[in-house]
């Protein structure tokens, strides 16, 4: 019997090589000075996102324990979305600054793209896994 493919890494492994290979281009073309190019690097980057982003509710659903779903999924997505979503501006900025390439946060992306390419292989398939039993609570 041939064995599914695990569908996390199947569904985050283009999006993440794609961060990696494309960034470069892509944040060239949004600093070009014609307008029509400048929307093609935005193009880029919003499907790059896009297919990241549609399937990050199942992955973090799958990978918290059932009993504590809603909590960990809450608290894991909002503080990472809170930490590297405020920082990840001043990050880039400080890089612009620093350098002064406006393509630098390029760099930041393709470092996160790499990150989530060698994590996305540590994720197990859970689709086979049962529930357990939920503790029950006396009213």
């Amino acid at each position: 019997m041939v064995e599914r493919p695990d569908w996390t890494q199947a569904s985050y492994a283009p999006p993440s090589m794609g961060g990696l290979i494309c960034a470069l281009p892509l944040f060239w073309l949004l600093d070009h000075p014609s307008a029509l190019l400048a929307q093609l690097g935005q193009l880029g980057l919003v499907l790059l996102i896009g297919v990241y982003n549609g399937a990050l509710p199942a992955a973090l659903v799958e990978a918290a324990p059932p009993t504590v779903r809603c909590t960990s999924v809450a608290l894991g997505y909002n503080l990472c979305y809170g930490l590297f979503g405020g920082l990840s501006p001043f990050v880039a900025t400080w890089l612009v600054e620093r350098t002064g390439n406006e393509i630098t946060p390029a760099f930041l992306m393709m470092a996160s793209a790499a990150v989530t390419f060698v994590t996305i292989f540590w994720f197990r398939e859970t689709y086979r896994t049962s529930f357990g039993v939920a503790p029950t609570t006396a009213v």
